[in-house]
């Protein structure tokens, strides 16, 4: 039971979705006196930005430093944007590349090939955003190399954008030098510094306003105003100990419009942005209208509800005399501050508004599908740049349906999410954000929600362009997304993507409404368009798109397994993992005919020192709900008679004390016994000896937070963030 637990915990901590992150490995599992080692022992990344596009070569190398052979799981987190193309195994010499396969079949090969004995990898999406490879016969002393390529649509944040890859160490933070900071260990307590190589290259849409990293010195070699290379300083000797964060931004004061192309055989593809201009004067923002849609469930009742009212108070704060705002409350049923007329934005309104929130009397389900269409009904003024915001928790009904509706009035409305509350539905908010082509903003609690809040405003509150309608006249494109097209905002471009047939030639005409008026430009696609084999990575982009429309958009009549067909299809056509296909990388060789131990991969717990907008808005340590009840269950059913420690009751689940106080959806911190993390709790939180010095595993509650105390706990964890989970007290 020991185990059974300790696995469940450790499959908890790999549910951790919240920021982007590298691929490693961790070797867990197999008798103490034979833990199985498979130190990294390099990092190379070879990164190109093209525009708003990155593509992103990782080669990782590692060595199996045990005594038997062994199958080992390889944790792939990365953005949710990211689209898997390409994987390559390298053992020794023989290098075998993967190829794509219906997930099924590609089990099939897999488990053939290792109980072969031969070297074989499967790389499959584990959930959204996270993938996972298994590796067999790893016999020892092996060497083993990892490339996998996966591309990326970078998006910007207050007009910068951000390339975001993190290391497999924990960054330090609070304070604390790299230098100072402890190193995350292996179960064996084995430590093995690596190096860290970065060769980063880019090639601007425009001329770039700033290069910088505000994690790592950096070399910036310029070549012209749209070109540079970024490696690390030959200083920078602490490299593979924090994650790499590069930020840039684009010149001009005027809305610009970058097309890049890519002509191949049997499908070109190209890539549209709209780029907004670096400064942006009040009479080029038309007037604004805000509807509110957040949710009154029972739910976000007290902390939730009151960030909601933050993010209100905090929008209606930038209003101008030609604004408009409304609230639609939802419920078992949707509900509307004033069904005739938007309000505007004065002192008295706002406090009509509050009050609205504050009777509601919330219940039953959470139809956010008729608050929505109540608030796209409303009356709207022409001219005015209209923007639905929906605040809720994320424990909500907002399936395909809701996506479907949103996308459908992408061209009238632009719609954000803004998820509130400590056990956020993440997944919920994201897909919200997507059929909006927006960003998803996320806060746990009220100290973090005024900045929270304060950027967001900045996000949404310059609206340049609305109502866009492009048309291309000689220029023969067609699958293009997102249509509608959205609005283009100051802190946020519109990109589309599509394809196009026969010579790249013609004309793509952009008519929108402006704070100034009506807007028209004309893009010449000869003269205009960058066209370029660097392009390559649109073919997997568009495919990507494709493949998130069609998770989060469904069918339209109900037909699942048509829709399974469609994406298995689509993952095979474009060479990209989905849900239903999988890369699968055989070896010819026959290298052993011992069985491999096998063991288990957990993902561990992380908190980057850069602020990463990747990183789900300081959400890094929320635990996915789905496998939470699977501990619960577990607990509950092996009951053990409850021992009380100091006035809390525990149960013995194997080696560990659980307290009964845990609850499902606290964060959790990993922490090794003998590690500086756990002295500086202890000196932070004295009284907690009296649990946590037992001679044994111990999961404790400390409120909004919980910690377990294991042997294959963690070192290193930020002094900030154990300040913060201790600050409640039980």
């Amino acid at each position: 039971m020991g185990r059974c637990l300790a696995a469940l915990l450790a499959l908890s901590a790999a549910a951790l979705a919240a920021a982007a992150e590298t691929p490693y490995f961790q070797v867990l599992g197999g008798p103490a006196a034979r833990v199985e080692r498979l130190p990294l022992l390099q990092t190379r990344a070879d990164v190109d930005i093209v525009g708003a596009i990155a593509a992103v070569e990782l080669h990782q190398v590692f060595e199996n430093r045990g005594n038997v052979p062994i199958e080992a799981v390889y944790v792939f987190p990365a953005s949710t944007r990211a689209a898997v193309s390409g994987l390559t195994l390298r053992v020794g010499e023989r290098t075998v590349r993967g190829v794509i396969r219906e997930k099924q079949q590609a089990r099939a090969g897999y488990d053939a090939a290792r109980s072969e004995g031969r070297n074989t990898a499967l790389l499959e999406q584990q959930a959204e955003g996270v993938f996972r490879m298994r590796l067999a016969n790893i016999l020892p002393g092996d060497r083993i190399e990892v490339a996998l390529q996966y591309s990326e649509l970078l998006r910007p944040r207050e007009g910068v954008y951000e390339f975001f890859l993190p290391t497999t160490r924990g960054a330090p933070g609070g304070g604390e030098s790299a230098a100072q900071a402890a190193v995350r260990t292996s179960a064996a307590a084995e430590v093995t510094d690596y190096s860290f190589a970065l060769a980063l290259r880019l090639r601007g849409a425009a001329p770039f306003a700033d290069i910088a990293s505000p994690s790592h010195r950096i070399e910036v070699q310029r070549s012209g105003a749209r070109q540079a290379r970024v490696t690390f300083a030959p200083d920078e000797a602490q490299a593979a100990t924090r994650d790499f964060v590069l930020r840039f931004g684009y010149a001009g004061d005027a809305v610009a419009g970058g097309l890049q192309l890519f002509p191949g055989a049997p499908e070109q593809f190209f890539l549209l942005t709209l780029q907004p201009p670096a400064s942006v004067l009040p009479e080029q923002v038309p007037a604004r209208e805000y509807l509110f849609v957040v949710d009154v469930s029972g739910s976000m009742a007290g902390a939730p509800l009151d960030l909601a009212k933050l993010v209100l108070r905090e929008l209606l704060a930038g209003m101008r005399a030609q604004d408009r705002f409304n609230v639609v409350l939802f419920a078992g049923a949707a509900s509307t501050l004033d069904a005739k007329a938007a309000l505007a934005g004065t002192p008295d309104n706002l406090q009509r508004a509050l009050r609205f929130i504050d009777a509601a009397n919330g219940g039953g389900g959470t139809d956010l599908l008729s608050a929505l269409r109540a608030a796209y009904a409303l009356p709207r003024s022409a001219g005015v740049a209209r923007s639905v915001v929906v605040v809720t928790d994320g424990g909500i009904v907002a399936g395909e349906a809701v996506s479907r509706l949103i996308r459908s009035r992408l061209g009238e409305a632009s719609t954000f999410a803004f998820g509130v509350g400590a056990s956020v539905d993440k997944a919920v908010i994201q897909r919200i954000a997507r059929a909006g082509a927006g960003e998803a903003v996320m806060i746990e609690n009220l100290d973090e929600g005024r900045p929270q809040a304060q950027a967001f405003r900045r996000y949404i509150e310059q609206p340049l362009l609305s109502g866009i309608a492009v048309t291309f006249e000689g220029f023969d494109a067609y699958d293009v997304s997102p249509m509608p097209v959205p609005d283009l905002f100051a802190q946020r471009p519109v990109v589309l993507v599509g394809k196009y047939r026969g010579t790249a030639q013609g004309r793509i005409h952009l008519r929108a409404q402006s704070g100034r008026g009506p807007y028209e430009a004309v893009i010449d696609v000869a003269a205009a368009a960058d066209v370029s084999q660097a392009n390559a990575p649109l073919r997997t982009l568009w495919a990507r798109n494709v493949l998130a429309d069609r998770m989060d958009l469904g069918a339209e009549d109900g037909d699942r397994e048509n829709l399974r067909r469609d994406i298995t299809k689509l993952g095979l056509d474009y060479g990209l993992l989905t849900p239903y296909t999988a890369f699968v990388a055989v070896d010819d060789a026959v290298r052993t005919q011992q069985p491999s131990t096998q063991v288990d991969q957990p993902l561990p717990q992380r908190a980057s020192q850069v602020a990463s907008y990747a990183s789900g808005s300081g959400n890094a340590l929320l635990l996915a709900a789905a496998l939470q009840p699977a501990l619960q269950q577990t607990i509950a059913a092996n009951a053990a008679p409850v021992r009380v420690i100091g006035g809390r009751e525990f149960r013995e689940r194997g080696d560990t004390l659980v307290d009964l106080a845990w609850r499902d959806g606290q964060p959790l911190l990993r922490i090794r016994r003998d590690s500086a993390a756990y002295r500086r709790l202890l000196q932070l939180r004295p009284d907690l000896r009296i649990w946590l010095e037992q001679e044994r595993s111990v999961l404790l509650s400390l409120g909004r937070y919980a910690v377990l105390v294991d042997p294959r706990g963690f070192s290193d964890y930020p002094d900030a963030l154990l300040q913060r989970a201790v600050a409640l007290r039980p």
